[in-house]
């Protein structure tokens, strides 16, 4: 596929991860004054030794299976309900629905009715929901930036996998086919996940070792285990041609998951070992926060199945969603401050439109409200005239607000790149003032690898009237005037993309022309950064500027040397005059003498 066409494929993968999420808080809320599916019964059930039978393990207090006489013990014979009560034990039950349960407590077997009821969307719900949408937006914008970078794909695709494994999770409808497909789904869906967080980490440090390799294997195999597991327990819930409780609630598919998810943690911990320098911050900045959901989550599960204490579970899935949460504020970290994610001038205008909506719209109701409570007691039209006074006053003043928030954002998350940016511009200023050419070059490749993390960079200088040469690589060989790649900078005095000249000579990144007096002088060539990053546009343009400063004082370097070597060629015929001068007036007195004669 064509790296274009995965940027529709991903961002069709975020949106259906959205829609699911969409309609998991739909289930848990209601939609149109109908009640909510999801519901609550207040118990945690296990597998137990006896075939077809779940143990309850605890009991919330005051809950419908509390109050319907549940004990925790209690085995539950998993045969007597239809399938979409059984999706109740192993997921969720339907809100409202009474669901007759089969109990056996010691020697006595009884059927106690339990009456789900819904919980309505808690805080903790809401939390959980603005992290995975915060995660999915990130998943989206990556997916329509850095497409084109096999591992940001990867990430685009791991972060929506997960949020699409979120909604997934106790999702429930009345309808037993649409349970069967989505339990189908997170059963493919949740190791996917996990075996994407494991491939991701395989791109940093490449080529990768043989340690990471067999981390990664194994990663694999145990993710393949754990979905066969998961499948089986599957058809056993739909069909009871066997037991399905051990491969659902047993603790074969549990450990096994959670193996798999420390193998996919120590391929992270494995590749920021291995990266270095900016790399090792990437990876630091992505693989950590997700990485450690998964282990709250595996905690989670382990903690719902094994505790005694209900209320134990309820803290532990706290826990779970404020780490979940550590994700996006991480994401955005990385890509605002330290630009791991080229998305940050999409989300640093997002922040600068967000934050002067939120002051105009603040000032504009604060100002409402002073006004409608010192002026209570005059006219509606004074009233209207107060208000629109204060829009027009913020109106005028919109501007002053933009640039001020523009500066703070700038100052707190984008320090670094105007930095370096002033030093880019800084050195193409300064480069008139020096006065030696090999100095210039050296300082000029010296400042783009220290300022834009550029792995390679190389200045091409004109050298004779038909080719160009490296300047600060004399090992290179020279480029003819007639390259493809010299011929686009010296026709449209921009910028190129070298990947879009696969005929030249020229290798790297960007190429950028050094104009002097309308001619093409040289061209600076950057090479690909240390980080996997691109060039943002800012960036590209310092670059530019400095590549013009430099060819404009090379040009005057040569200009200064050929105006002095002709100097000198002109005194030296001058002199060469000058010595044949005494001959010309003797031979000149010799032929007025012989003429006297």
């Amino acid at each position: 596929m064509k790296p274009v066409g995965w940027r529709w494929v991903l961002v069709a993968i975020c949106a259906l991860a959205a829609l699911a999420q969409v309609a998991s808080v739909l289930g848990a809320t209601g939609m149109g004054g109908a009640p909510p599916w999801w519901g609550w019964w207040g118990a945690n059930v296990a597998a137990s030794s006896k075939p077809f039978d779940l143990v309850v393990t605890s009991v919330a207090p005051g809950g419908p299976a509390s109050r319907a006489g549940l004990r925790r013990g209690d085995l539950i014979d998993i045969r007597a309900n239809t399938l979409v009560e059984r999706y109740s034990f192993f997921e969720s039950p339907l809100n409202g629905r009474p669901l007759t349960l089969l109990v056996q407590r010691g020697s006595l077997q009884r059927k106690l009715t339990v009456i789900p009821r819904s919980l309505g969307f808690t805080w903790n719900g809401w939390l959980g929901l603005f992290a995975v949408l915060w995660l999915l937006l990130f998943a989206a914008l990556i997916a329509w930036r850095r497409f084109d970078v096999p591992q940001m794909r990867l990430l685009s695709l791991w972060l929506a996998a997960f949020a699409f494994t979120g909604a997934l999770i106790g999702f429930v409808t009345p309808w037993a086919w649409l349970d069967v497909l989505s339990n189908i789904s997170g059963s493919l869906a949740a190791p996917l996940s996990i075996a994407l967080l494991a491939a991701f980490a395989s791109g940093f440090a490449q080529p990768i070792s043989r340690a990471r390799r067999i981390a990664q294997w194994l990663c694999y195999s145990l993710l393949a285990i754990v979905a066969v597991i998961s499948l089986v327990g599957v058809a056993g819930v739909i069909t009871l041609w066997f037991d399905p409780v051990p491969f659902v609630e047993g603790t074969a598919g549990l450990f096994t998951a959670a193996a798999a998810v420390l193998m996919a943690v120590l391929c992270g911990v494995l590749a920021i070992a291995a990266s270095r320098g900016a790399e090792r911050q990437r990876a630091v900045w992505t693989l950590v926060p997700l990485a450690a959901f998964f282990c709250f989550f595996i905690a989670e599960v382990i903690a719902s199945s094994w505790s005694s204490s209900y209320a134990a579970s309820i803290v532990v899935g706290l826990v779970s969603t404020l780490v979940l949460l550590t994700a996006p504020v991480a994401l955005t970290y990385a890509a605002l401050s330290r630009r791991l994610i080229d998305v940050g001038f999409v989300l640093n205008r997002a922040a600068v439109f967000t934050i002067v909506s939120a002051i105009v719209i603040g000032a504009f109701v604060l100002a409402e409200w002073a006004a409608g409570s010192w002026l209570a007691t005059t006219t509606h039209t004074t009233s209207a005239v107060v208000g629109m006074v204060v829009a027009l006053g913020l109106g005028i003043s919109l501007r002053y607000i933009h640039r001020y928030v523009e500066r703070f954002v700038d100052h707190v998350f984008f320090r670094k790149r105007h930095e370096d940016e002033s030093a880019l511009r800084r050195f193409a200023h300064e480069a008139s003032y020096i006065s030696a050419r090999s100095t210039l070059l050296d300082r000029a490749v010296a400042t783009v690898r220290k300022h834009t993390s550029a792995d390679d960079a190389a200045i091409l200088v004109r050298d004779g009237a038909a080719a160009y040469a490296f300047g600060t690589d004399g090992r290179r060989p020279k480029v003819s005037e007639n390259d493809t790649g010299i011929v686009a900078l010296r026709a449209w005095s921009k910028p190129i993309d070298l990947h879009d000249f696969p005929d030249s000579q020229l290798r790297g990144e960007l190429a950028f022309p050094m104009i002097s007096r309308g001619d093409l002088v040289g061209a600076l060539i950057c090479g690909p950064k240390r980080d996997g990053e691109v060039y943002a546009p800012d960036e590209s343009e310092a670059l530019l500027a400095l590549a013009h400063g430099v060819g404009t004082a090379l040009d005057t370097l040569s200009s200064r040397s050929d105006g002095i070597e002709s100097i000198r060629a002109t005194q030296a015929m001058m002199l060469q005059e000058l010595g044949n001068l005494p001959r010309a007036i003797v031979s000149a007195l010799r032929e007025e003498g012989e003429d006297d004669r």
